[in-house]
């Protein structure tokens, strides 16, 4: 169901949830005024993240594609295992041809490809199994 996160007096809305899952369309987490608080937020409390319908990022969508940067910096950073229908490889997601998004979206592309590795995925099992929950599951359990 839909679940609630309060950070500093502001909600975010996490359309779907179950235990340490969430699920997000990109519209809820890009095209939105979001920032490194909420991305933040959203790996405190879960471990796998679902984005569907990641569309193919031009010249117009700056801002969606700086907020896609963040947030995958972020899921990546917290060791995240992410689930994600896009219209696009993800070296194909960005296609503006100047800006430093162009160069930023070549590290996100490496490291979505990165994130879908057996290795990662392995790496992932690997701490749920050691018992290394999100940060908030910790503190609510301590």
């Amino acid at each position: 169901g839909e679940v609630t996160l309060t950070l500093k007096g502001r909600h975010l809305v996490v359309p779907r949830a179950a235990r340490d899952a969430a699920r997000f369309s990109f519209v809820d987490l890009c095209e939105k005024p979001l920032g490194a608080r909420d991305y933040l937020a959203i790996a405190g409390r879960f471990s796998t993240v679902f984005i569907d319908h990641v569309p193919v990022l031009g010249e117009g969508k700056r801002n969606e594609a700086k907020r896609f940067i963040l947030l995958i910096d972020t899921l990546y950073d917290h060791h995240m295992r992410l689930l994600m229908s896009a219209a696009a490889p993800p070296e194909g997601l960005y296609t503006a041809k100047r800006g430093t998004e162009v160069f930023e979206f070549e590290r996100t592309a490496s490291r979505l490809v990165e994130m879908q590795s057996r290795d990662w995925l392995d790496g992932w099992a690997e701490r749920r199994k050691d018992g290394v929950q999100p940060a908030e599951a910790r503190q609510a359990q301590g």
